[in-house]
Formats: structure tokens, C-alpha cells, sequence
């Protein structure tokens, strides 16, 4: 095809794998052959590994302040060009995503004032502006090749944060977040747009007002600042609407963000397909003037794993087949991915896999089964009626989070209005969301039987992780089961005080013990990656259970 449906089209890595050339040189290859235009290296503090900058740290003051730091940046910075010289070899721009204001700690030593009376960072501080501005000139000065930054300044992730400021100065009490908002891409702008570099803004945020704020703060800068946007609000839950700033930004260019692997639906252990849902919102934001994409490969928080050691390499594969083509047939991704093959996620991602062809003849019907068949699981087993139900895929190890999870945190209220009363514990949604989790646990039988080894003729590595998926996904979907039982009772108990409603509630307390027993079976003692324990962490449900019995007998002592 002679013009590709999104022109910018760039693979994220997320996690310390970023900074091990084994895991870059196979992101940049595959990058290069599926024909995307990018690597992005999501660091929040990227750029202060990198830069002090001299401005505030001349070379002999660095010595003094922090002699370790000194030699540890300058390592970063061979590391980083030895990168950018392998993005240039496969002719692919290279992007720092970051979130700011991040800074190195020595800066607050030798400018205590930035501490005000509480003892908290002054996100209003002008002095972060000339900060920022002096951080992103050194930073191309030292590395003219990177093709831009993205940025995210609306979390609460940062050192500094206006959405988690803390500061009670007047100025701070009385500052606008959209006047925050400017200050910090304004000075950024500066320094950026000066080296003929792009800046990328994220919506990310945790509130709608947040949200939008950001993209007026971007408009208001520089007609050329591009606003990136994760395929749904707030953040990647699979199970929300499109993100309604899409098709909003004005003149800005717009990227639209999707992750691959799965930090809400299986983390790559329980596969999952999510490349029809790609597809459609692909094609839709495209129809909203979208002309960017990226694609994350893993997480932050994990080390060791990433979509590369994954069934969910089919999510991948499909992000960069329907960026460039979005109504690539999905027959041709799913051949595209049997072409690829199949790799186990019971491995740590720190070698390279020699991937397995299926070698029975109807091995790729059921594979695909079962990779679309995952997605209805996760979908009713790890969330409620279209509410976030996990923590970043675990089970719940406290009571008190599942309600804030899903109607304060990750409230969905903000996209849908009235979307939480799908989940108050009345009796009619109680019934609907128990049969949900019934309908997932049944999923999740017949998928072990498209899941046997025996019929799909793979090799021993394959053929390990597919005997433990028939076993495991079950028993995962089932703590989620447990627990949501004791979630809306217990809940319900709290709202009405009903001795009857709180013996209910105690009753569903039932089984904890021999299903966390079921999961410690499962992974323990099996040398398997860590990330599969992550996932099936029996001592959780042991948690979530005396989380609970503390909510009961306070009622019963109350009622007393």
C-alpha cells in the first residue's frame, strides 16, 4: 500500500528491559521488519539519568554532591548512543517518554527553599520553568539524534505534580491546574521546538478535568505539539469506552496509545486477544483525524517479561499490521502470528526463545479460538460489568480497595455517568454479576480443552505452558469468583447492618484456604518465572479473607 493509515507508528518498551541491549536489539528488528517508524524508551526520569543539568551541577560540583551519580550518568549516556546508533541503522526515530517534573534528588539539597513550611515540593515554584528549559537544552545538546519527547505531566507519578500537590503556599492554593499545565509544556516547548525536535503531550491523567486541561494547556503553547491519548481514558482497562479527547484536540496532531502485552487482561500468562478491539478502535480514532500510534510491549513494574515471551505476541503483531493497514483482514494476523510462533511465558524474558510452529492440521483454528475465547474470560473473570476488578491483573488482597477500585480510582462514572449503579450491591446486580463470573468460569473449562497439547502438536517448552494453562487459568478466574462473591455481600452487609446479610457475607468465606493451597500448588518450587506467582499468589486470598472477617466482626460488635 502506498500511504500507511497512521504515518507515525512506534514500539514502547516500558520497563527496565529498555536497558538491556538483548531485549532492544529484538524490539528495534521487530520494529524494523513490520515496518513501524519508531522506538520510544518510557523512563519516567529518562532524562535526569542523562542530564543534572550543569546549569545547577558544574562537573566539579557534581563530584562533590554525588561522585557515584557522576560516573552512573555517564554511563547512561554511552548506553543511550549506543542505542540511537542501532535506531539509525534500521532507520527508526527514537523518542524519551518521561514523566515530569522529575529531577535528581542533590537538587533539593542545594535548593532547600524548594521545601516550603509543610515540608512539601512547591509544584508552583517558577523556578521549575527555568529548570525544565535548562534540563531539554542540554539534553539535545548532548543527543541531537532523538526525534522528540513525550511527556506526561498530568499524573500523580512525578516528582513533582500538581494533581498530587501537596503544597499549601498561597500561591499553590490560588494557581490554576490550566496555568500549571502551560508553565510546564511551555518550558519545555522552549528548548524542544528550538533543537527542531517534536513534543508529544499524553492526556494521561486520573480526572476528566485533568484530561482536558492538558490538551488546552498543549493548544495554548504551539499549534505543532502533538496530544497522545491511550486508547481509553485514564487508563489501559480494555473494558472502557473509546477516549472521548480523541477527535477533541483542535489543531493538534493526535497518537493514540494501545498496550499489546496486558496490565489489565492477563500480563501475557493467561493469553488474550485484543486485536479485534484494536482493529475497531483503530479504525474509528483514524476517522477522528488520529495519525500516530504506539504500542507498548510491557510494564514498568515487571522485570524480566514482556509481550516478546508471550501468546500475546498475536497483539503485537496485529498493532503493527493494522496501524499500517487498518482494515487488514484479521485472517492475515492471525496467520501473520502462526508465521511468528508460538513462545512460553513460564520463562524469565532474558533469552531468545525459538519460537514453535504448530505442526497439527488444525492447530491454528484452535489457537485462535483460544486466543479470542482468553479475551471473553479476562473480560467477565477480572472485571465487573465493565468495572476494573484486579490490581493490574492480581486478585485482591484487601477488602477495602475492590469498591474504591472500581467506583472511586478507576471510576468509570467520569466517561459514563451513572455507570457505577451497574455494580451497588442490590440484589438484582448481585444475581447479574455472580452469573457473570458463572459465564467466565465456564469459558475458562472449555479453554482448557482447546488449550490441549496433544491436539496441537508444539514442543516441550510450548507443551509445558499449555499443561499449566489448562490447570491455572481455571483456578485464576476463580479467586476473582471467591472474592467478588464476599465483595457484594460483604459490601451489601455494610449498607444495610442485616445480621442475615452479614451471615451471608461470612458464609462466602468458604474455600479461601483450599484455593490459595490450589495456587501455591500450581506455581511454587516450579521454576517458573516470577511473574507467574505475580499472578497466582495464594497469600493474597489468605489477606483478603482476614481483610474481610475485620469488616464483619466490627458490624457484629456494633450491632451489639
Amino acid at each position: 500500500m502506498a500511504n500507511p493509515s497512521y504515518k507515525s507508528r512506534v514500539l514502547e518498551i516500558h520497563s527496565i528491559n529498555m536497558w538491556n541491549m538483548f531485549h532492544v536489539d529484538r524490539a528495534i528488528k521487530f520494529a524494523s521488519k513490520h515496518d513501524m517508524t519508531g522506538i520510544a524508551f518510557h523512563c519516567n526520569e529518562l532524562i535526569d539519568k542523562v542530564v543534572f543539568p550543569e546549569k545547577y551541577f558544574s562537573k566539579d560540583e557534581l563530584l562533590e554532591y554525588n561522585p557515584v551519580r557522576n560516573s552512573v550518568t555517564k554511563n547512561y549516556r554511552y548506553y543511550l548512543r549506543s542505542v540511537l546508533d542501532k535506531c539509525r541503522e534500521y532507520h527508526l526515530e527514537f523518542y524519551a517518554e518521561v514523566k515530569e517534573i522529575y529531577f535528581p534528588f542533590d537538587l533539593i539539597t542545594k535548593y532547600p527553599e524548594l521545601r516550603k513550611e509543610n515540608g512539601q515540593l512547591c509544584a508552583t515554584d517558577p523556578f521549575w520553568w527555568e529548570f525544565l528549559e535548562e534540563k531539554y537544552k542540554e539534553f539535545f545538546e548532548l543527543f541531537p539524534e532523538v526525534a522528540g519527547i513525550i511527556v506526561s505531566p498530568g499524573t500523580r507519578e512525578s516528582m513533582v505534580s500538581f494533581a498530587a500537590n501537596r503544597c499549601t503556599c498561597e500561591r499553590c492554593r490560588n494557581y490554576d491546574v490550566d496555568d500549571w499545565y502551560h508553565n510546564v509544556l511551555a518550558a519545555m516547548y522552549k528548548s524542544i521546538s528550538a533543537a527542531g525536535k517534536k513534543l508529544i503531550v499524553r492526556d494521561f491523567s486520573y480526572t476528566k478535568t485533568h484530561q482536558y486541561a492538558m490538551v488546552d494547556a498543549a493548544g495554548s503553547v504551539a499549534d505543532d505539539i502533538i496530544m497522545s491519548m491511550k486508547k481509553v481514558p485514564h487508563d489501559y482497562y480494555p473494558v472502557f469506552p473509546d477516549n472521548p479527547a480523541v477527535g477533541n484536540c483542535g489543531k493538534l496532531g493526535q497518537w493514540v496509545e494501545y498496550d499489546t502485552w496486558g496490565q489489565f487482561f492477563g500480563l501475557g500468562v493467561f493469553p488474550c486477544s485484543v486485536a479485534e478491539d484494536m482493529k475497531g478502535r483503530m479504525q474509528r480514532y483514524l476517522e477522528k483525524g488520529a495519525e500516530g500510534i504506539m504500542l507498548r510491549t510491557d510494564w514498568e513494574n515487571m522485570t524480566q517479561s514482556s509481550v516478546f515471551c508471550s501468546f500475546n505476541m498475536l497483539n503485537l503483531i496485529a498493532g503493527a499490521m493494522l496501524s499500517k493497514d487498518v482494515n487488514t483482514d484479521m485472517q492475515d494476523i492471525y496467520d501473520a502470528w502462526m508465521a511468528y510462533g508460538l513462545v512460553s511465558p513460564l520463562l524469565q524474558d532474558t533469552f531468545d526463545q525459538v519460537p514453535c510452529t504448530p505442526t497439527a492440521p488444525d492447530a491454528a483454528e484452535r489457537l485462535q479460538k483460544m486466543m479470542q475465547l482468553g479475551w471473553k474470560i479476562l473480560e467477565k473473570g477480572i472485571h465487573v460489568r465493565g468495572h476494573v476488578f484486579n490490581r493490574n491483573c492480581q486478585i485482591f488482597d484487601r477488602y477495602d480497595l475492590t469498591y474504591n477500585i472500581m467506583t472511586v480510582f478507576h471510576s468509570r462514572d467520569q466517561w459514563e455517568p451513572g455507570a457505577s449503579k451497574r455494580v451497588e450491591p442490590t440484589e438484582e446486580n448481585i444475581q447479574m454479576i455472580l452469573q457473570e463470573k458463572e459465564e467466565a468460569i465456564r469459558m475458562a473449562q472449555h479453554l482448557a480443552e482447546l488449550a490441549d497439547p496433544d491436539k496441537l502438536g508444539v514442543n516441550d517448552t510450548v507443551r509445558e505452558y499449555l499443561l499449566f494453562l489448562q490447570n491455572s487459568f481455571l483456578a485464576y478466574i476463580e479467586g476473582f469468583q471467591i472474592e467478588c462473591r464476599t465483595t457484594v455481600y460483604t459490601k451489601r452487609a455494610e449498607l444495610s447492618k442485616n445480621k442475615a446479610d452479614i451471615q451471608q457475607a461470612r458464609e462466602s468465606l468458604a474455600g479461601y484456604e483450599e484455593l490459595a493451597e490450589k495456587y501455591r500448588g500450581l506455581v511454587r518450587g516450579k521454576g517458573y518465572s516470577h511473574l507467574v506467582e505475580y499472578m497466582l499468589d495464594g497469600d493474597r486470598l489468605i489477606r483478603f479473607k482476614a481483610s474481610v472477617l475485620q469488616v464483619l466482626n466490627a458490624l457484629e460488635t456494633e450491632d451489639a
